[in-house]
């Protein structure tokens, strides 16, 4: 052991950690929020408090309650916002953005705008009323919506959002230029495709909605019919309704909801590209503005549900690193066309990942696997293009998922012990992020799985080496 004495420490750690921004000061003022955040954030409790009153006093016939339950709502409602609001807001220092918030558990949160993937500007219905917006923020590698900020005046939520996105060096998009004077103004300039008409969004959602709803109809409607004919229809009416048609019921009226949820949320959606972003509108009641970087797409699907496919019909469906990272429950995605023409989907595919088919030519699996999926063999299959590894599946809705070469972190091969006594395996491509959309092609010849996953990996490896700096 040497007596030479060991070295002093450095006076500030190395690293990039030693240039970093310090959290702001004590006495820096912080951004407020809107005086209506609190309230607006608890208005599906304040909703339900409202019903239960109502209901009290229906039943009772005693308004004057209902009135001081609704009184006494407000005064804590009111105070409630008053001290909360005094503990919440933001401060942008340096090239970090500060979010503090709580009560009785102070929180605050640190958003590195070096890191910044997006910003989106969402306006709920309940926010509109009162002419709010919140902003949606996210970071790459992040899990999801990193942060949010709710509620903002519209204008002062562009405002922070310009600003925002350019301490991040990614500039808004440019305004669409003015028609001239005497012109008509076109809604549709700029765009990547025409605007989607409310009639066509409506036929989409029922259609896809339809078969379910009909194949479950016919479903019980032939299994009264039999029973009914053996047990007699009283009795067999009692117990089907009990056991039955009542959970049936509130799966139709679940599938209505979403169904209704979904053309409500697509309504007026519009598509356009500045730069190395896609720019997607959408809302009829809740608006959004959402901004998916291409640089950090890591897959498209095309969704074909059965009845669109007379009307040549399908669905873009956009996932991106950063969303892709989120837990296996809540993975999400963005969708980039609603429903579209053979044209229209061309154009916006090849928008998300440049020089990307829209049309694709798979192989299925050998004849020996059908017996494993007998409906869904024919449309299920695998394809190395020359852009990307894509994978088919689904019966109701047929999907095709395409990952980009440059986006594949890992490929693995897996063989259960009923597939290895037929010769099968599985090959299956990670996409960036780890738990995203992966491209999975089940049950294919060992051999051909084998050598399936040496020759993705070495186009992904040989994409990849294109990119500076690779995606991760």
């Amino acid at each position: 052991m040497s007596d030479e004495p060991a070295p002093s420490l450095a006076e500030a750690p190395y690293g990039p950690e030693a240039d970093a921004p310090a959290a702001p000061p004590a006495g820096v003022q912080r951004q407020r929020l809107h005086p209506l955040t609190p309230l607006l954030e608890s208005f599906r409790f304040l909703t339900a408090a409202v019903a239960a009153a109502g209901l009290q006093a229906f039943t009772s016939r005693n308004f004057l309650f209902a009135i001081y339950i609704a009184l006494a709502a407000a005064v804590v409602g009111g105070i409630a916002s008053l001290i909360a609001l005094q503990y919440r807001g933001f401060v942008i220092w340096g090239r970090e953005l500060h979010i503090y918030g709580g009560v009785f558990t102070r929180s605050h949160r640190t958003v590195p705008l070096d890191r910044l993937q997006s910003v989106d500007l969402a306006r709920p219905i309940r926010a509109r009323l009162f002419g709010l917006a919140q902003l949606n923020i996210e970071v790459a590698g992040g899990d999801g919506t990193d942060a949010k900020l709710a509620y903002l005046k519209a204008d002062r939520a562009l405002e922070l959002r310009a600003e925002l996105l350019a301490i991040a060096g990614r500039p808004p998009a440019e305004p669409a230029p003015k028609p001239a004077e005497g012109e008509a103004p076109d809604r549709d300039a700029g765009l990547l495709v025409p605007q989607l008409t409310v009639k066509r969004l409506a036929l989409a959602s029922v259609l896809e909605a339809l078969p379910v709803q009909v194949t479950a109809l016919l479903v019980f409607g032939t299994a009264f019919a039999v029973t009914g004919s053996i047990f007699g229809f009283s009795t067999v009416a009692t117990t089907l309704w009990v056991g039955f048609f009542a959970p049936a019921l509130l799966g139709y009226l679940q599938s209505t909801v979403a169904m209704v949820n979904r053309f409500l949320r697509n309504g007026r959606f519009r598509i356009g590209r500045d730069g190395g972003n896609l720019l997607i509108q959408r809302g009829l009641t809740d608006t959004s503005h959402e901004t998916v970087p291409v640089d950090r797409v890591t897959a498209v699907s095309f969704d074909e549900p059965v009845l669109w496919r007379s009307r040549q019909w399908r669905r873009i469906e956009v996932w991106t690193a950063a969303v892709a990272q989120q837990s296996a429950t809540a993975v999400k995605s963005t969708t980039a066309l609603p429903v579209g023409e053979p044209d229209q989907v061309a154009v916006v595919a090849a928008a998300a990942v440049p020089d990307l088919p829209s049309v694709f030519a798979t192989e299925r699996p050998p004849a020996r696997a059908r017996w494993r999926m007998p409906l869904r063999w024919k449309r299920t299959g695998a394809a190395l293009t020359d852009r990307a590894f894509v994978v088919r599946h689904g019966y109701w809705v047929n999907t095709h998922v395409a990952v980009p070469y440059a986006r594949i972190q890992s490929v693995k091969v897996t063989q259960g012990r009923v597939q290895r006594m037929q010769g099968l395996a599985t090959v299956r491509a990670l996409a960036a992020g780890g738990v995203g959309h992966d491209a999975v092609a089940l049950h294919r010849d060992v051999r051909e799985a084998v050598a399936m996953a040496a020759e993705l990996r070495e186009r992904a490896d040989a994409a990849a080496a294109l990119e500076r700096p690779r995606l991760s």
